[in-house]
Protein backbone atom coordinates (compact mmCIF):
# COMPACT_ATOMS: atom_id res chain seq x y z
CA UNK A 1 0.00 0.00 0.00
CA UNK A 2 2.65 2.46 0.18
CA UNK A 3 2.88 2.96 -3.20
CA UNK A 4 -0.27 5.41 -2.49
CA UNK A 5 2.92 7.70 -1.75
CA UNK A 6 4.51 7.54 -5.14
CA UNK A 7 1.23 8.36 -6.47
CA UNK A 8 1.06 11.39 -4.16
CA UNK A 9 5.16 12.29 -5.32
CA UNK A 10 4.18 12.05 -8.88
CA UNK A 11 0.79 14.45 -8.30
CA UNK A 12 3.20 16.88 -6.74
CA UNK A 13 6.08 16.75 -8.99
CA UNK A 14 3.84 17.11 -12.28
CA UNK A 15 1.72 20.57 -10.54
CA UNK A 16 4.87 21.63 -9.64
CA UNK A 17 6.36 21.26 -13.31
CA UNK A 18 3.12 22.68 -14.73
CA UNK A 19 3.06 26.01 -12.34
CA UNK A 20 6.91 26.06 -13.43
CA UNK A 21 5.99 26.22 -17.05
CA UNK A 22 2.89 28.81 -16.62
CA UNK A 23 4.84 31.09 -14.30
CA UNK A 24 8.15 31.06 -17.31
CA UNK A 25 4.97 31.93 -19.64
CA UNK A 26 3.60 34.95 -18.02
CA UNK A 27 6.55 37.20 -17.79
CA UNK A 28 5.48 41.03 -16.46
CA UNK A 29 2.69 41.04 -17.86
CA UNK A 30 0.77 39.29 -14.66
CA UNK A 31 0.99 40.77 -11.01
CA UNK A 32 3.39 40.17 -9.26
CA UNK A 33 1.67 38.73 -6.34
CA UNK A 34 0.39 36.24 -8.56
CA UNK A 35 3.71 35.20 -9.93
CA UNK A 36 4.99 35.53 -6.21
CA UNK A 37 2.16 32.90 -5.81
CA UNK A 38 3.11 30.22 -8.40
CA UNK A 39 6.57 30.09 -7.20
CA UNK A 40 5.43 29.96 -3.60
CA UNK A 41 3.33 26.66 -4.46
CA UNK A 42 5.34 25.71 -6.88
CA UNK A 43 7.78 24.86 -3.70
CA UNK A 44 5.33 23.53 -1.63
CA UNK A 45 4.07 20.70 -4.03
CA UNK A 46 7.86 19.89 -4.47
CA UNK A 47 8.71 20.06 -0.96
CA UNK A 48 5.73 17.82 0.20
CA UNK A 49 6.24 15.15 -3.34
CA UNK A 50 9.77 14.87 -1.62
CA UNK A 51 8.26 14.35 1.41
CA UNK A 52 6.58 11.22 -0.32
CA UNK A 53 9.24 9.80 -1.37
CA UNK A 54 10.91 10.32 1.88
CA UNK A 55 8.21 8.37 3.58
CA UNK A 56 8.41 5.87 1.31
CA UNK A 57 11.83 5.23 1.68
CA UNK A 58 11.65 5.30 5.73
CA UNK A 59 7.69 3.75 6.41
CA UNK A 60 8.92 4.13 9.90
CA UNK A 61 8.00 8.02 9.66
CA UNK A 62 4.58 7.85 7.83
CA UNK A 63 3.00 8.59 11.42
CA UNK A 64 2.08 11.16 11.91
CA UNK A 65 4.38 13.28 9.12
CA UNK A 66 1.60 11.57 6.61
CA UNK A 67 -1.40 13.66 8.07
CA UNK A 68 -0.03 16.63 7.36
CA UNK A 69 0.34 15.26 3.63
CA UNK A 70 -3.11 14.55 3.91
CA UNK A 71 -4.60 17.73 5.47
CA UNK A 72 -2.97 19.78 2.40
CA UNK A 73 -4.45 17.63 -0.10
CA UNK A 74 -7.95 17.72 1.40
CA UNK A 75 -7.77 21.37 1.82
CA UNK A 76 -6.82 21.55 -1.88
CA UNK A 77 -9.81 19.67 -2.38
CA UNK A 78 -12.31 21.73 -0.19
CA UNK A 79 -11.42 24.67 -1.57
CA UNK A 80 -11.73 23.60 -5.35
CA UNK A 81 -14.78 22.06 -4.23
CA UNK A 82 -16.04 25.61 -3.05
CA UNK A 83 -14.71 27.37 -5.95
CA UNK A 84 -16.55 25.31 -8.37
CA UNK A 85 -19.85 25.27 -6.49
CA UNK A 86 -19.74 28.64 -6.35
CA UNK A 87 -18.77 29.02 -10.22
CA UNK A 88 -15.23 30.46 -9.75
CA UNK A 89 -13.35 27.59 -11.24
CA UNK A 90 -14.07 25.12 -14.49
CA UNK A 91 -15.26 21.72 -13.94
CA UNK A 92 -11.70 21.00 -16.04
CA UNK A 93 -9.65 22.98 -13.30
CA UNK A 94 -11.77 21.21 -10.38
CA UNK A 95 -10.73 17.39 -11.83
CA UNK A 96 -7.53 18.15 -12.52
CA UNK A 97 -6.41 19.35 -9.34
CA UNK A 98 -9.45 19.84 -7.01
CA UNK A 99 -10.52 15.85 -7.40
CA UNK A 100 -7.49 14.31 -7.91
CA UNK A 101 -5.98 15.85 -4.67
CA UNK A 102 -9.14 14.39 -2.91
CA UNK A 103 -8.79 10.82 -3.94
CA UNK A 104 -4.89 10.84 -3.03
CA UNK A 105 -6.20 12.84 0.72
CA UNK A 106 -8.77 9.85 1.23
CA UNK A 107 -5.51 7.04 -0.03
CA UNK A 108 -3.41 8.99 2.63
CA UNK A 109 -5.53 8.39 5.48
CA UNK A 110 -6.51 4.43 4.22
CA UNK A 111 -3.09 4.16 3.93
CA UNK A 112 -2.41 6.05 7.85
CA UNK A 113 -5.07 3.99 9.48
CA UNK A 114 -3.69 0.28 7.81
CA UNK A 115 -0.97 1.41 9.59
CA UNK A 116 -1.89 2.10 12.66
Amino acid sequence: MLYILLIGAALNFSGAAKLAFEFFRLGEQAAAEHRQLKLFVMGVATVFGALYLYLFAHPQFIDPFLWFGAALKAWAFITCLYLKLTGRIDRKLFLEFGLTNGVVAVMFVMLLINLT
